[in-house]
């Protein structure tokens, strides 16, 4: 007879509860709760944008795993230091950063974050091949390896009022005036003349003043995107290296060109057909105001539609048109240093920010469970609601996000393909502007973002502002070393190094 000593026992309780488990529906693995006694610590911006699906999501994971999610964040100034400084000094502050896709060359160059190749290589949850190739090949990747999880997908486009501009009315007194027909802009110029011409009357009939035009313009609130939106058309020529940043030749900045010149001049004229104070606003004040009605136009990411179309204080539901970024009828050719003339309009969409990234620090204690609520947050699953829920600040960016349209009519939406569509055509564009993808990209940012402040508030001419932020790039070029930061900018536009 077999004799149940101790450990026999122990073995006859584990098979039993293993099939109990098993008919329940619950994997013994989970019931172990892998992760019981592991806390990993979250760092990002303060919510709700960005953070908000860190809360939403976090308890789920803890019941499922044993695991703890601590959760802190730090205004957007804030996060580029802290982050750098806590890799750089091995702190170990934070097992996980959710942060900009422009901060990946500067963290992954500098061997901060853990390589995730092999984690995404066994994850069957994740489903990488779901997420849009822009996303997985470039924006999460560097020199070959992956370093981060696609949370967000960014782009900038053009928002319009579609009931003021349908207006027979209205459309009769814009033909009167300029000449042509009114309709969504489709350059940069035309931009300028239906801002002028909605701005300072009541023209939705509500009692109140509207104007033209609102976009984020306030000195260390990410305008400098914005600018790089309005520019891109005039520096970029379909089949040519990029233009919107440096000569991919000489690593020469070329921030103060004719084209960027131009682009700023047209930004500086705004603040007149403008709402009151937008030289002040920054992003999160735009999508407040443009729901509210007070604009006709807004260059934003994907947040003014959502806020537009869902939020129960939105005034404009249902009024909100969405495309791509307008265009130009010339650029300046940068190699040969002349205008080049357009017989149709010159389109560059913008990938403005390139979304929030998750990485983890190579240096953390925790990179498993780390690797484990990310794959859990990113999943098709959960990364669909969050881009269907209001404030997570995260956008579509996977094949799925775009084919189930039953959680954006359950979002609020009332025309959701027109707004998913106008993002699918700006990142499938042919002439696409990625964002800039090199160390040091935000301390590029940062000279670029005061000299555009000094311009918007008439202290230096556009030209002036951009020329002094040329010189600031040439001197930080030459900090991080010309010849390597030229491998890198010709790297991640895909030229040759050699």
């Amino acid at each position: 007879m077999f004799k149940k000593t101790r450990k026999s026992r122990l073995i006859l309780v584990l098979c039993v509860s293993a099939v109990l488990l098993s008919a329940l529906g619950i994997s013994p693995a989970l019931a172990e709760k892998r992760f019981e006694g592991v806390e990993i610590t979250v760092f990002t911006q303060t919510p709700p944008f960005i953070a908000k699906p860190v809360q939403m999501f976090r308890a789920d994971w803890e019941k499922e795993t044993g695991g703890k999610v601590r959760l802190i964040t730090a205004p957007w100034g804030e996060l580029y230091p802290k982050m750098f400084s806590s890799f750089a000094l091995g702190a170990k502050n934070y097992d996980i950063i959710i942060f900009p896709a422009a901060y990946l060359a500067d963290f992954a160059s500098n061997e901060f974050l853990a390589p995730l190749d092999t984690f995404l290589a066994a994850d069957t949850r994740i489903d990488w091949l779901d997420i849009l190739p822009v996303y997985r090949e470039k924006i999460s990747t560097y020199a070959g390896t992956i370093y981060a999880i696609t949370m967000d997908g960014d782009s900038h486009m053009f928002y319009y009022r579609r009931d003021a501009i349908e207006n027979p009315e209205h459309q009769a007194k814009f033909k009167a005036k300029y000449g042509y027909d009114l309709a969504p802009p489709k350059t940069w110029a035309e931009v300028r003349d239906v801002a002028e011409f909605f701005n300072g009357w009541d023209w939705d009939g509500d009692g109140r003043i509207e104007y033209g035009v609102v976009e984020g313009m306030r000195k260390g609130a990410q305008g400098f995107w914005t600018f790089f939106s309005r520019s891109a058309a005039y520096t970029s020529i379909p089949g040519q290296a990029q233009g919107l940043f440096f000569d991919p030749e000489t690593m020469e900045p070329l921030i103060n060109d004719p084209g960027h010149v131009q682009a700023l001049e047209d930004w500086v004229e705004m603040i007149e057909f403008g709402v009151p104070g937008m030289i002040n606003m920054d992003n999160g004040e735009v999508r407040s105001v443009y729901a509210a009605g007070e604009a006709a136009l807004a260059i934003d990411w994907g947040d003014v539609g959502v806020i537009s179309d869902t939020d129960p204080g939105s005034t404009v539901k249902g009024k909100v048109g969405y495309s791509i970024l307008p265009g130009t009828t010339r650029a300046w050719d940068y190699v040969k240093k002349s205008w080049v003339d357009f017989p149709e309009v010159n389109h560059a969409p913008y990938l403005a920010f390139g979304g929030w990234i998750a990485g983890i620090d190579a240096k953390s204690d925790n990179v498993e469970a780390a690797y484990d609520f990310l794959s859990f947050l990113g999943s098709p699953e959960n990364s669909y609601i969050c881009v269907t829920t209001p404030e997570t600040g995260f956008n579509p960016f996977r094949e799925s996000h775009f084919e189930k349209l039953a959680g954006w009519y359950g979002y609020g939406f009332v025309n959701p393909e027109d707004y998913l569509g106008a993002i699918q055509a700006t990142i499938a564009h042919s002439n696409v502007q990625p964002d800039i993808r090199i160390p040091g990209a935000f301390r590029y940012f940062e000279a670029l973002d005061a000299q555009l402040a000094m311009a918007l508030a008439g202290a230096k001419s556009a030209k002036q502002a951009l020329d002094d932020a040329a010189k600031e790039w040439e001197a930080i070029t030459e900090d991080l070393g010309k010849e390597k930061q030229l491998k890198n900018y010709r790297a991640s536009l895909g030229l040759p190094i050699e």
